[in-house]
């Protein structure tokens, strides 16, 4: 039976013996890497997690279906059958992503295709750096293991639930009882839980379930910005309405992003903390700044012939996150007077590395003042290149993504809107607009099953193409307007003139060796620096 008082430990551990269950009718769990990156951070620093709906039932007068969390059978296959269960109401995402970081069961996060595992970088955890000490890594990015494995100090987070093995670790570190009194503070955080009464009917339980998620949003960063700000005569809200009308950016990001610009503008890490700590000084001068150069950046991201070919920003901007230290580069290089196409194709080469490389998938803040700081440095001096500029390598990029989702993919469809993406129909320039351009498959997915990117790309004129095999397909086209403008078309997609003839024999296999061949060779030209 749960206690009142519940404890991280007494959370995980009662999801591993089946005594803490969920309602059938809750949805999976779907929190992405970085959602449970940052739980385990607000854990570690101790900040609130919110509060959990739980009640205890027998299991055999449940009055609805039961499941265990999501991992818990394939961690403990001995997983008991209780009588008596707590059921999650309300805190299933945090519950599972706890038990997820601790006992790393296989499935994938939403997203991804191969699972995480989170670590523990414990000089960062003793120097109170919560954020930075928590490091979460796809199981198949071998490079980003290995480095972890080679530093003693960070340890798996699975690690901690032992005491005797942690203590047996480090029992010569010179911060050894610091290190054990982190590892119990972390499984001793309470959880505040609110129990319904066992009789609760389930017309009652389902109705408060149903209001908790439609109404228990949490206040943002911005809206306890505003409140504090309001004292000072700094009406939050009314500038937000006022660059609102101004600037389309803001319809389409949080306006934490303006906060965040005006942290790095005050050359502050964009951390939450810091977002708070905002003072009233110069604010509605710097709010203007932060939403013109947030804007310039936007402009920037949409441009589809100069620009990164975001031509619809909510469906295809591979990160919203690196908008924000886009525009303070920018800001930075027009404040030093030193805007030119060099200093730009320097930041081209920052964009579309972090793009590929996926350094925006988690730890965003961080990654955000780690990068603002190495570029400028890069953009005052041409001798300051940036390690993962600089050693970029496009062996480590894996283009065989399914997701639109995914930063790769994104990024992959941006360098196609680039290229052109010429009508396979007519051969005529697209409309780049969400209502006559969609992302398709070349071989169709009824027919072979390739859901790749590699076998993707944008078409206007869809309905003409259709679920035809590219034999019947392509040879129409080369009928209607000649092979070497059938291969000019084929160029803006990244497909190569030599893979026509794989077209023309169905040959699937062939056609994904050769544009895989002409993706990368793209990608490499916009990421690898020529020195």
């Amino acid at each position: 039976m749960m206690r009142d008082n519940p404890t991280v430990k007494d959370l995980v551990e009662a999801v591993y013996s089946g005594e803490i269950v969920l309602p059938d009718f809750q949805r999976s769990f779907i929190w992405c890497p970085e959602d449970v990156r940052e739980l385990l951070v607000s854990v570690l620093g101790d900040y609130f997690i919110g509060t959990m709906l739980i009640q205890e039932v027998s299991k055999d007068d449940s009055p609805f279906a039961l499941r265990f969390v999501e991992g818990a059978e394939e961690i403990n296959p001995e997983i008991s059958k209780q009588s008596i269960v707590t059921i999650i109401l309300d805190g299933q995402q945090r519950t599972t992503a706890l038990f997820y970081a601790l006992y790393a069961p296989d499935p994938p996060l939403k997203g991804r295709k191969a699972p995480y595992r989170f670590y523990l970088d414990l000089e960062r955890a003793l120097e109170n750096d919560w954020d930075g000490a928590v490091i979460g890594v796809n199981v198949k990015d071998m490079r980003k293991l290995r480095e972890i494995e080679a530093k003693e100090t960070i340890i798996p987070f699975t690690l901690l639930r032992d005491f005797k093995e942690v203590a047996k670790k480090f029992k010569n570190h010179s911060q050894f009882e610091q290190i054990l009194e982190l590892r119990d503070d972390f499984f001793n955080r309470p959880i505040h839980v609110i129990k319904l009464p066992k009789k609760t009917s389930l017309e009652k339980i389902v109705e408060t379930f149903e209001r908790i998620n439609r109404t228990g949003e949490p206040l943002s960063t911005f809206d306890l910005l505003a409140a504090k700000l309001y004292k000072n005569n700094v009406k939050l809200r009314n500038l937000l309405e006022e660059t609102q009308a101004k600037y389309e950016v803001l319809k389409l990001v949080k306006p934490e992003f303006v906060l965040k610009n005006i942290a790095l503008i005050r050359e502050k890490e964009p951390k939450r903390k810091n977002l708070l700590e905002l003072e009233a000084k110069d604010f509605e001068k710097d709010w203007e700044q932060a939403v013109e150069f947030l804007n310039k950046a936007y402009e920037r991201v949409i441009d589809i012939k100069n620009g990164y070919g975001v031509f619809d920003f909510n469906r295809w901007m591979p990160y919203e996150t690196m908008l924000v230290p886009l525009a303070d580069l920018i800001h930075f290089m027009h404040n030093r007077a030193i805007e030119s196409p060099t200093n730009y194709e320097k930041i081209d080469k920052w964009y579309w590395n972090s793009v590929f490389f996926n350094r925006y998938d988690q730890a965003v803040d961080t990654t955000t003042a780690s990068d603002v700081k190495v570029m400028k440095q890069w953009l005052l001096d041409d001798s300051k290149i940036p390690e993962f500029i600089k050693y970029a390598n496009i062996e480590e990029i894996d283009i065989e993504v399914e997701k639109q989702t995914s930063a790769i993919y994104r990024g992959i469809m941006n360098l196609i809107v680039l290229s052109g993406a010429l009508d396979f129909q007519t051969g005529n320039p697209p409309q780049f607009d969400r209502t006559n351009i969609q992302d398709d498959h070349i071989f169709p997915k009824s027919k072979f099953h390739i859901n790749s990117i590699v076998n993707r790309t944008l078409i206007t004129t869809n309905a003409a193409k259709g679920d035809k095999l590219p034999s019947e397909y392509f040879r129409e086209r080369i009928e209607a307007y000649g092979e070497q403008k059938l291969k000019g078309i084929l160029e803006t997609h990244l497909i190569p003139a030599d893979a026509i003839p794989a077209l023309i024999n169905n040959d699937i296999n062939e056609f994904r060796g050769k544009r895989r061949q002409a993706i990368l060779q793209k990608i490499k030209e916009k990421i690898i620096l020529d020195i």
